[in-house]
């Protein structure tokens, strides 16, 4: 008996590192997509309906990209079609292409996962 909960508790023990890690967003990082969200689609959804949708969004986006690569790809995007100079880096650059492309695709893919209409 005594083996079998030790076993368990091992098992246990083992899995807690993945729980941790399947979010790694920080929090400030998830409210801001959130609450941006809610204001691009408040026209297309209630105040409910968009929080859990958008709420789903980001724990599908958080799955794929690290904090880092998802305030990069996120800043690409945002930033992509700035005018001049300032937007150049952003339109330019090949790897800051791929990676907003990237994005692109992975953002339409959690929206279709979580049902949102884009």
């Amino acid at each position: 008996m005594k083996k079998t909960s030790i076993s368990l508790i091992i098992a246990g023990m083992m899995t807690l590192p993945s729980v941790g890690t399947a979010n790694d967003f920080l929090t400030v990082t998830t409210v801001q997509y959130v609450q941006q969200c809610i204001e691009l689609n408040s026209a297309k959804m209630n105040l409910y309906e968009s929080t859990y949708k958008c709420s789903c969004v980001i724990d599908k986006l958080s799955e794929d990209f690290t904090q880092t690569e998802f305030e990069e790809a996120n800043t690409g995007f945002l930033l992509k079609n700035m005018p001049g100079d300032r937007g150049g880096e952003f339109r330019d650059d090949k790897n800051v292409r791929a990676g907003i492309s990237s994005f692109q695709q992975k953002h339409i893919e959690a929206y279709e996962k979580c049902k949102m209409r884009r």
